[in-house]
């Protein structure tokens, strides 16, 4: 029979020597890693890194050969064709409506982007016209245009959006809106136009709606 260790009554263990802590610290993270958490002195750089992760811009979009193509058109001197525009398919709406907005192209052309919109063959480009028009945030000028655009696009179909931009709080819209009603004609947009005629306070915009009750005349 083996012999005990014996021990003094009264005589306690000794205590762990120091040295052995470290081993007692890399059980209690190996726990702690078994139990889905990640040791404190690891949880810092992984939340550094998904912080840096998510403050990195998307990467920019870099144009293609339809947005040249698209920009190539709009820089002849005549108005391209339906036909042209048409080639290019309904993929040109989303070009046209960045082009129209981005700055580094040239007014003319910006303007330009916005009535070929009137000449794609897709219902996209419909809307995207009238979510122009109806977006106080773009520029006024491209909300503007869109007015003009849209009645192109859709005619008297257009009528019920244009309508309620006449109340629009930007006077430069109301303005292009009552031309843009005017260019479409019939007693229908008569009626529009001398409906909101007296309610109209600013000079500027009473003339355009003169003016679109003018265009208007049979």
């Amino acid at each position: 029979m083996p012999s005990q260790l014996f021990r003094p009554r009264g005589v306690r263990p000794s205590p762990v020597p120091f040295h052995s802590a470290p081993s007692r610290w890399v059980a209690l993270a190996g726990l702690a890693v078994l139990a889905g958490a990640a040791p404190p002195s690891e949880a810092a750089p992984v939340r550094a890194r998904v912080a840096a992760t998510a403050s990195v811009p998307p990467a920019a979009v870099v144009p293609g050969p339809l947005r040249a193509e698209t920009l190539q058109l709009l820089s002849q001197p005549a108005v391209a064709s339906e036909a042209a525009w048409r080639k290019l398919g309904p993929e040109v709406v989303p070009v046209l409506a960045a082009l129209a907005e981005d700055t580094s192209v040239p007014d003319a052309q910006r303007m330009g982007a916005v009535t070929a919109l009137a000449r794609v063959e897709s219902p996209e480009a419909g809307q995207t016209l009238q979510a122009m028009l109806e977006d106080p945030h773009r520029p006024s000028d491209v909300r503007s245009q869109a007015a003009a655009a849209l009645g192109q696009r859709l005619g008297f179909e257009a009528v019920t959006t244009l309508r309620a931009r006449l109340e629009d709080q930007d006077l430069r819209i109301r303005e292009a809106v009552a031309q843009a009603l005017g260019r479409l004609g019939g007693q229908q947009v008569r009626e529009v136009l001398e409906e909101r005629l007296p309610l109209e306070e600013v000079p500027q915009v009473r003339e355009a709606l003169q003016q679109g009750l003018t265009l208007a005349e049979p």
